[in-house]
């Protein structure tokens, strides 16, 4: 699963644990593995006409796959928007590829069949919505006069800035027609059922790809008021907000909203899978958040007594200033490398398996004391590239990154700090 395992134990000889933890994260997370276990939430299925299946997300593939096998021949339609289409139909449901982290025409293509479909659900048909971090890019279809070009400009200025998941997802939820509560209101009067894998903090169900079928908490003045606190300026956007607002009402009998996976599930998963292995392990769902090149203090902060593991989840953010490669777990990652004590070892691990944008996809990185030597070995001067937002280019260097792939799901960042002697004590009570 981690395409460089054996390079990284070679070279981190006690890294061997921290791998073993994040192959098994990947695999617990796997979409097949979440709609396997959440399976029981839809039952009766013999009184339906019709059963739809639509969605999207980076997660969205694997969990349409399982949920094909498990409905068999009961599926009568389905659609949905991906960020990698190994093929191009799973049964009847039809596989659409498209753009992440901004919008494309593709997944407007995709986006208008979904909501075809929506409207084509009657009373005796049910929905089954397949929703999963990366949505809110592939379920595109921004309301006139704002054009999917302004929409992608608007993300690409939102994305540059320190703006938080939730402040993004609510422009986007208040410019478009199938965000905040707006596909649900499409299905009815049909029965939705929607399956959500979380990348957010809180599991805010209304924040996951923007809510499409959850009721909007915030209004299109919120929305206005994010755009101005970020000096972000667009017309259209504008006369949008001025005149539309989010659905502020549905049908609770009709629409049944469930998280099957997240940041939460994940690291408890993880503390009884090294619990069983001995270790004293202590768990922070939602403590990774602000400025990636921050954290490192704050973990080891907390991270500091001995002979026990810490398992954090959540997502940084980066502030693009710089026209480097990288992403926040490895911004994250070549930060802690001044800061890390003497007794403790990082890794950062993006669930997706691709962490912001480089030449190839990295899923996070590796961090020791050892490498603050090699650093002045190699002349590597850590806070140029991190002004140049380079973390890419400085952890290749040090052969500290870790290559999984794209993996299929998605549930945000997880750190793990350890202050255990892992290469001499495999057991701790």
């Amino acid at each position: 699963m981690i395409k460089n395992r054996k390079k990284l134990i070679k070279d981190f000889p006690d890294s061997r644990l921290f791998l073993d933890v994040a192959e098994e994260a990947l695999k617990f997370l796997s979409p097949e593995n979440l709609i396997k276990n959440s399976f029981k939430k839809i039952d009766d299925l013999k009184k339906y006409k019709n059963i739809y299946v639509i969605g999207a997300g980076k997660a969205t593939y694997g969990m349409a796959k399982e949920i094909n096998k498990l409905l068999k021949n009961r599926i009568t339609e389905g659609f949905i928007n991906v960020p990698s289409a190994i093929t191009k139909k799973i049964g009847k449901i039809i596989v659409n590829k498209t753009g992440h982290p901004f919008p494309d025409k593709n997944g407007l293509k995709g986006t208008q069949e979904i909501l075809k479909i929506a409207e084509k659900a009657d009373k005796n048909d049910l929905v089954i919505c397949l929703i999963s971090g990366g949505g809110s890019a592939m379920l595109t279809a921004p309301i006139a006069p704002l054009s999917l070009k302004d929409k992608v400009e608007i993300t690409k200025q939102l994305l540059k800035t320190t703006a938080t998941i939730h402040e993004i997802n609510t422009v986007r939820k208040h410019l478009s027609q199938i965000k905040g509560g707006n596909l649900a209101t499409k299905i009815m009067p049909a029965d939705l059922i929607a399956l959500y894998i979380s990348d957010v903090k809180n599991d805010d169900l209304d924040i996951i790809a923007s809510g499409p079928t959850v009721l909007d908490k915030s209004t299109s003045k919120d929305a206005l008021n994010i755009l101005k606190k970020y000096g972000i300026k667009n017309q259209n956007a504008e006369k949008v907000l001025a005149v539309n607002e989010t659905p502020k009402s549905i049908n609770n009998k009709k629409v049944k909203n469930y998280v099957i996976g997240s940041s939460v599930v994940a690291l408890k998963h993880l503390q009884k899978f090294l619990q069983k292995k001995k270790y004293s392990v202590e768990i922070f769902p939602d403590f990774l958040e602000g400025e990636a090149k921050l954290m490192p203090k704050k973990l080891f902060k907390i991270a500091n007594q001995k002979n026990k593991i810490y398992l954090f989840g959540g997502e940084t953010v980066v502030k693009i200033i710089g026209k480097g490669f990288g992403g926040r777990n490895q911004e994250l990652a070549l930060s802690a490398i001044n800061e890390i004590p003497e007794t403790a070892k990082l890794m950062t691990l993006a669930t997706d398996g691709v962490d912001g944008i480089s030449p190839v996809p990295v899923a996070g990185a590796i961090i020791t004391p050892t490498l603050k030597k090699l650093c002045q070995q190699k002349k590597l001067n850590i806070e140029k590239h991190l002004q140049n937002n380079d973390s890419y280019s400085a952890l290749k260097n040090l052969d500290a990154l870790i290559y999984t792939g794209h993996s299929g799901t998605n549930v945000g960042d997880i750190v793990v700090v350890s202050n255990i002697n892992l290469t001499k004590r495999k057991r701790v009570v």
